[in-house]
């Protein structure tokens, strides 16, 4: 059994000796993680130990970054501009990200700060920090440890780290479809709260102070996101959902095997609850955008980006008002040469493996393919 958020607040607390869990807004989504891994799944004595752990480095991770505030004679400095990316899964979101990524203009979050952001990084020392040399000894060096992902020690990843710690993260990482479905119609305002707290922290010591962020998981939420950054900038990625969807399953369904690989796995249930899903996402997102204004938006198809990938990132810079120099744009052809699709390998799936068919994936996202223009691809 798994155990209750009070004993898991107590054991971070103790493992720490300190108290300050920050504002409110995180223990409803707390409590009802907790409810579904009790509910939506039978999980064996590891597989309980690995949850119960993970919830705990979150709220560990939370005592530390109040803590740090505590500590500061004046907060740190505003956030100077904020885009983000965001869209179906699979569709170029991350190699978009790691694409704007290069140069001087954006902030961006690395895989090995945000999972442990206290004490915040410092340009002068970040090659020899800790927590980065952790990183290398671990294999994130080649960018290339999966066929799936683009991913490099210094590479941007997703905030998906940031939006857990307020438990308010989809976590499709776990069978716990109980919770997702709370999830997306959760109010996320206390999270995206949260998470400029943790955007301000990591850029006290390491600018520039303008954040580059991506997540799929955007599309749910984008009204609350909008709403902490009046300010903010959105690239929506877009791809043929016949294809975007089953790769997604594929991660999804390796991401599940790695956290509880003790757990028996349906492919088919996990096709079946995904589609529900990302459909929904869609829907949110088209919903959110025409409430905000279409003008704050800027879409991007993957084919595009695939194809013409310094043109795409021009447009991209065009769309925010930045220029863009020779020097960068000759960083971005090298990049894309490096990355070019099959550079990693070949990643196989197929929409059959998970009980669906190309026609029905299409036949669920009509909507969004006939909004976006996204035409049918070759499997």
């Amino acid at each position: 059994m798994i155990a209750a958020r009070e004993e898991l607040v107590d054991r971070a607390r103790d493992s720490t000796g300190l108290s300050d869990l920050g504002a409110d807004g995180w223990q409803e989504g707390l409590d009802r993680l907790v409810d579904a891994a009790r509910t939506d799944v039978d999980l064996d004595d590891d597989s309980a130990r690995r949850f119960e752990a993970t919830a705990i480095g979150r709220l560990v991770n939370r005592l530390r970054i109040e803590d740090w505030y505590a500590q500061q004679s004046s907060p740190p400095p505003e956030i100077d501009g904020l885009v983000v990316i965001h869209g179906l899964p699979r569709t170029g979101t991350t190699a978009l990200e790691n694409l704007l990524a290069l140069g001087p203009t954006f902030r961006y979050q690395r895989r090995w700060e945000i999972s442990d952001p206290v004490p915040p990084p410092d340009a002068a020392t970040e090659a020899e920090d800790p927590r980065r040399l952790r990183a290398l000894g671990a294999g994130d060096a080649t960018g290339a440890f999966s066929v799936q992902h683009i991913s490099s020690v210094d590479g941007a990843v997703d905030d998906g780290t940031i939006l857990g710690l307020d438990f308010h993260n989809q976590e499709l990482g776990l069978p716990v479809p109980t919770y997702t479905r709370w999830w997306r119609s959760a109010d996320c305002s206390s999270t995206y709260a949260y998470h400029e707290r943790i955007l301000r922290l990591l850029h006290v010591r390491r600018g520039p102070r303008r954040w580059l962020v991506k997540a799929p998981y955007h599309n749910f939420h984008i009204d609350d996101l909008a709403a902490q950054y009046p300010n903010a900038r959105f690239v929506m990625t877009h791809r043929d959902p016949a294809l975007a969807f089953p790769s997604t399953c594929s991660v999804v369904a390796t991401t599940r095997r790695g956290m509880l690989p003790g757990e028996p796995f349906d492919p088919v249930a996990l096709g079946a609850f995904l589609l529900e899903h990302l459909v929904d996402g869609a829907g949110r997102a088209m919903a959110a955008r025409a409430a905000i204004g279409e003008d704050r938006f800027l879409d991007v198809h993957q084919l595009e980006l695939q194809d013409d990938a310094v043109g795409t990132a021009e447009r991209v810079y065009d769309f925010l008002g930045i220029p863009l120099d020779d020097t960068l744009r000759a960083t971005m052809e090298e990049w894309a040469v490096a990355n070019a699709r099959g550079s990693r390998g070949e990643h196989a799936y197929s929409p059959e493996e998970y009980g669906l068919t190309a026609d029905e994936i299409r036949s669920a996202f009509s909507a969004y393919m006939q909004r976006y223009d996204v035409q049918p691809e070759a499997e």
